[in-house]
């Protein structure tokens, strides 16, 4: 560190000229950066389940919908779905769905096949506003419509008062994802101002919506955070010009690493909304301690030309560098960790962070000190001036570690208390919790799953063996067994499959209920499904793959806590293992499902993640340290705000969400920076000769007013994050900040007095004593003669 400073105080243009070019070529990686959403985006297209979902849309039509739904009882200008103004409202939108690429099929109550009987002949699949206006028979239409089973609940409610147009996207691509989504919108929005209000769900307007809400959320909350540090920064140098020049060169980390998300092709995602702010937070502490370090230096006041004050800026990072650099080893460790998360997303969030961070260490190195020694040290008299804190703070060190004992009973009961709570503590959210209730798309879902049906689905495709004809009695009464399980499933909506129509057929065609258990009921069966592949093809291969010989059953379901969730889907493969017979096979799919794999992936990130980084952490430290014991040391205040958050948790039996379950793997990152600031000052102060008290106390002295100011620009950037709509990034910044300020607190209050508890209280010799020179001199002289008889 000290010799990128030197070659920033000597080359100056070179340095600049260097970050320049660098700067130069990051920035054209920007406009290929790109914005993505749904399902691939946070899985990764190469997921399996991810490669699943996009197999089912391409079996059968209509794997992954998304709804606009209305309630006539709204105020909108219809007095039932089935009305000339709602039902040409419900074409027109259904129209422009369909002519947009990337979706499959659209129904609704205006453009969906219906079978009908006829007065003579066999019965007709009917259009109730092929045009777009009233059939002539629209009542009898609608009569029949509301008592189909593939129509009540998914198109229209059993009131008619609440109707759907559902669009079937063909695979789970970000791109089709929105571009749909803005096509419907675009098709609502004339009828939006004629009165009628619609409420949009499925996984892709989740996605697009609430992705769009974060986006517009992080616009206001970056310049608030950064505020808030540029604040912090002010007050602690009392200028602004400081505190520009921090962030300035800094915000270039930034700016490089999204160009190199650019040049990767890595796109941004809604976890990269938070990339900006937490390299600038993070990154910024290493500033903090050069200025601090350098302001603070003795001989600053006097140093009239600007090489001695180079000379002084050279010794400042030379006193902070190793620390720093260290610190931020630690914190990209912490991030690089997600690489091992089977989330796409988070692996590439984690490594992102981890090369911003390392970025904002090297520039505050090579580029800072060049611009700080142009800086008046007239600018820095406040900060020298303050000097009774530091002091304050070393001497309450030194309080605290005469009291070693009292504080290390205390930290213990509160570990124990803590232990009770992470033992209770439990990952867990629901679908409100996860993006908040204030959100726009929960609102949504909480009205269509009360006034028409539950807005997510699970499938199930069924493969019965080689020969077995997809409408033989036998296979359509394994299906039926197997939806009336899963109708006795807690959670699970109703279930449809190819058995809706060809029963509603078969009372058309018979007037009687479809026995299969019959004498000609396989004739009946084949003949039902010739007629449904002749008349509805599209219908039709809703349900059944002639091709692959597959079967479809549909669940609809709200989105249940992610315990229950993972609760209902080992349900249902337990029933599948259960109902299926010998020969079957079975996959289950669906934005559920894929919702219950993120939930997966997101625990076992958690428990991987914060065990690699805790094994690299400590890896660093030893080498560091070159010593075990220093490194342990260092972990116990790093350990400690973390378990105390985390089981303050879950002792207030608040559940860790998607966002609070990576927090321990971050601060584990940052919280071991104070201390390791500290442990390198203690340990330059007993090479000196000092006491374990006295050296404390002159390490607080000398990193103590840096390690406050650092934690508060955490603390506030972190707690800038509870402004964000979804919850479980409020989350994240509360937890986080939380955690940071209990990290402070353990490096102030607990390092001293473990520190007094495990080092020897004699004093040592001072390195630089001249008894000890010659014995280090003697000692090495023999071991060279040693060597030299020895070869």
């Amino acid at each position: 560190m000290v010799e990128l400073a030197r070659c920033s105080l000597r080359y100056p243009i070179l340095a600049w000229g260097c970050a320049a070019i660098v700067t130069g070529l990051m920035a054209l990686g920007l406009p290929r950066l790109e914005t993505d959403v749904g399902y691939r985006a946070f899985l990764g297209p190469d997921h399996s389940a991810v490669a699943q979902l996009d197999r089912f849309a391409d079996q059968f039509v209509g794997g992954i919908p998304i709804a606009a739904v209305w309630s006539c009882r709204e105020s909108a200008p219809c007095d039932h779905v089935f009305d000339p103004n709602s039902l040409a409202m419900a074409h027109s939108v259904a129209a422009a769905l369909a002519r947009v690429p990337g979706v499959q099929r659209v129904d609704g109550p205006a453009t969906t096949p219906l079978l009908a009987p006829q007065t003579i002949g066999l019965p007709r699949l009917r259009r109730l506003a092929p045009d777009g206006k009233p059939a002539p028979d629209i009542d009898a239409l609608a009569a029949r419509a509301v008592r189909d089973s593939l129509w009540v609940g998914q198109i229209v409610s059993a009131d008619a008062t609440s109707g759907a147009v559902l669009a079937h996207l063909e695979s789970s691509s970000g791109d089709v994802a929105k571009r749909v989504v803005a096509a419907l919108q675009e098709a609502l929005a004339p009828f939006e101002a004629q009165g009628f209000r619609f409420h949009l769900v499925g996984g892709p307007i989740e996605f697009v919506v609430a992705g769009a809400e974060l986006q517009a959320a992080a616009a206001r909350v970056v310049p608030l955070m950064v505020g808030l540090v540029a604040l912090v920064i002010f007050l602690l140098f009392r200028a602004w010009i400081v505190a520009v020049l921090c962030l300035g060169v800094v915000g270039l980390g930034v700016l490089w690493t999204f160009g190199l998300l650019g040049w990767l092709g890595w796109a941004q995602n809604s976890l990269t909304q938070a990339l900006a702010p937490l390299v600038l937070v993070i990154g910024v502490c290493d500033a903090i301690h050069v200025l601090s370090a350098y302001a603070l230096h003795p001989r600053l006041a006097s140093a009239a030309t600007r090489t001695q004050r180079e000379q002084i800026l050279l010794q400042a990072c030379g006193e902070v560098g190793p620390a720093c650099a260290m610190t931020t080893l630690t914190t990209a460790a912490g991030f690089g960790s997600f690489a091992a998360s089977g989330l796409e997303s988070i692996a590439r969030f984690g490594l992102a962070a981890a090369f911003g961070v390392a970025v904002a260490l090297l520039l505050c190195f090579a580029l800072l000190p060049s611009l700080l020694v142009r800086v008046p040290p007239t600018r820095l008299r406040r900060l020298r001036d303050a000097r009774a804190w530091p002091r304050v703070l070393a001497s309450q060190a030194r309080l605290r570690s005469r009291a070693g004992g009292w504080v290390l009973g205390i930290a213990a009961a509160i570990a124990i208390v803590s232990a009770v709570g992470l033992h209770r503590l439990r990952v867990d959210a629901s679908f409100e919790d996860l993006y908040g209730r204030n959100s726009q798309v929960v609102r949504w879902a909480e009205f269509v799953a009360k006034n028409l049906r539950e807005p997510d689905t699970l499938e199930l495709v069924l493969n019965p063996p080689d020969g077995v004809a997809l409408s033989s009695p036998s296979v359509l009464a394994t299906v039926t067994r197997l939806q009336d399980g899963l109708s006795a499933i807690e959670g699970l909506g109703p279930s449809i499959s190819i058995l809706s129509p060809t029963r509603t057929l078969n009372r058309l065609l018979y007037r009687a209920e479809l026995d299969l258990n019959s004498a000609g009921a396989a004739a009946r069966t084949a003949a039902l499904f010739r007629f449904m592949r002749a008349e509805e093809p599209g219908g039709f291969a809703l349900f059944v793959d002639e091709r692959r010989g597959g079967l479809r059953v549909s669940v609809t379901s709200a989105k249940p806590p992610q315990d229950r969730l993972r609760q209902l889907l080992a349900e249902v493969d337990s029933l599948i293992g259960s109902q299926l017979p010998s020969g079957w096979t079975a996959q289950v799919t669906g934005p559920l499902q894929v919702v219950g794999v993120m939930v997966d992936e997101i625990r076992q990130t958690q428990l991987v993640s914060f065990a690699v980084a805790s094994v690299i952490v400590f890896a660093f430290l030893v080498l560091f340290f070159r010593s075990i014991r220093f490194a342990v040391m260092a972990l116990v205040p790093t350990f400690f705000p973390v378990g105390v958050t985390l089981g303050f948790m879950g002792l207030a039996g608040i559940a860790l969400d998607v966002g609070g379950a990576m927090v321990g793997t971050v601060v584990l990152g940052l919280a071991v920076d104070d201390a390791i600031h500290l442990l390198v000052q203690y340990r330059r102060a007993r090479s000196d000769g000092m006491a374990p008290d006295r050296s404390i106390e002159r390490a607080v002295q000398q990193v103590g007013h840096a390690l406050v100011t650092t934690s508060a620009a955490l603390t506030l950037g972190f707690l800038a994050l509870v402004f964000a709509p979804w919850k479980s990034v409020a989350n994240f910044g509360l937890i986080a900040g939380l955690a940071i300020l209990c990290a402070l607190a353990s490096a102030l209050f607990l390092l001293p007095a473990v520190l007094v508890a495990l080092e020897p209280r004699r004093e040592v010799e001072p390195v630089s004593s001249p008894s000890r020179i010659a014995r280090d001199s003697k000692s090495k002289s023999g071991a060279d003669s040693r060597g030299r008889r020895r070869f």
